[in-house]
């Protein structure tokens, strides 16, 4: 009996486990995918002004893909511009002369936001 070689130890798959950790998130959110506070943020103040301003989330969703499409083609990007001057959404002033790749990205940010916020259900 002096020869027994000790119990084999669990080894574990170190592969598994981030797997089986997202596995777990999904399980707690009921299969929704969790997102970064910034960005629930950011979707609760969308949420705040569309209701406030009383503004149809579809406006929105059409200026974010208009400003995607104007990274492409520049030429789309004065419909983008008078579309979102069009529904009181900016002023021309604070659009300013020539390309605002800035003011761009905030309008894709805001489209794609508002896209998951009208799937989440206003």
């Amino acid at each position: 009996m002096d020869n027994l070689s000790p119990s084999p130890e669990k080894i574990e798959n170190p592969k598994t486990q981030p797997i089986n950790q997202d596995v777990l998130n999904l399980l707690k959110t009921k299969g929704k995918a969790t997102q970064d506070p910034v960005v629930e943020k950011a979707k609760e103040q969308i949420r705040q002004y569309i209701t406030h301003y009383k503004i149809d989330p579809k406006v929105l969703i059409q200026v974010g893909k208009l400003c995607s499409q104007a990274l492409r083609d520049p030429t789309i990007y004065q419909m983008a511009v008078d579309m979102a001057v069009k529904n009181k959404l900016m002023t021309k002033e604070e659009v300013g002369t020539g390309t605002n790749y800035k003011l761009l990205g905030y309008g894709i940010t805001v489209g794609k936001l508002t896209e998951q916020i009208v799937q989440e259900g206003l």
